[in-house]
């Protein structure tokens, strides 16, 4: 049995996050049978005080909330205290304070957190602008290997990791990466390619589904 991918342009707002993420997963994976012991550790770490996004909304809502009402009170103690400074010291505080604490929750209430760039996301910028040169062909899998484009075949005992996303297969060998778009898949839909590749793996390699992790 064959699966012919003929190769398209590929498309740079899937490739570099799924690349990137898969390139970050297989680090993940070597560094887990080289150090099991420090990622039980991580693992449990991780594990205590998980919340989700949907409650970390929720409480980015509050503070928002709580951070505007303060700011409020604040106010209505510090302007009519700024009239008499001297006479109404106490409000006059009080009032600089709520607005500060208010500022401080409102702060907290939004998500200002920024997407860095990771060596993960560099390394996929540079294999898109490498892949953007790539001559177009097929790729072929067959039950004795894998035929890429030049002529260059792959042993399945050669293959260390398949990845699967989105929208690409990721196959990691021999230290080199080799990216497949789904919707480049001719002779067979998806479910049929990975269910033949999975049956490969055996000995050999492990097929990894990082769609939702």
């Amino acid at each position: 049995m064959e699966f012919v991918f003929e190769l398209t342009k590929y498309n740079d707002v899937s490739f570099k996050p799924q690349v990137s993420k898969a390139l970050e997963k297989r680090t993940e994976l070597v560094s887990r049978k080289e150090h099991p012991g420090m990622w039980t550790f991580v693992d449990k770490m991780n594990s205590k005080g998980k919340v989700s996004e949907e409650v970390l909304k929720k409480r980015r809502t509050r503070y928002r909330i709580y951070g505007i009402i303060l700011m409020i009170m604040g106010l209505f103690m510090f302007i009519p205290s700024l009239m008499e400074p001297k006479e109404m010291l106490v409000p006059l505080f009080a009032g600089a304070f709520g607005i500060g604490i208010g500022i401080l929750y409102f702060g907290r209430g939004r998500n200002t957190k920024k997407a860095k760039v990771t060596p993960f996301d560099k390394a996929a910028i540079k294999l898109f602008s490498e892949y953007e040169k790539m001559p177009m062909g097929t790729v072929t899998f067959t039950d004795d290997n894998v035929q890429l484009v030049g002529n260059v075949t792959i042993n399945y005992s050669d293959i260390e990791n398949i990845f699967i996303t989105e929208d690409l297969f990721i196959i990691i060998w021999n230290e080199k990466i080799t990216v497949l778009q789904k919707n480049d898949l001719l002779s067979a839909n998806v479910e049929e390619f990975i269910s033949f590749i999975t049956s490969k793996s055996h000995n050999f390699f492990e097929v990894v589904d990082i769609i939702n992790v």
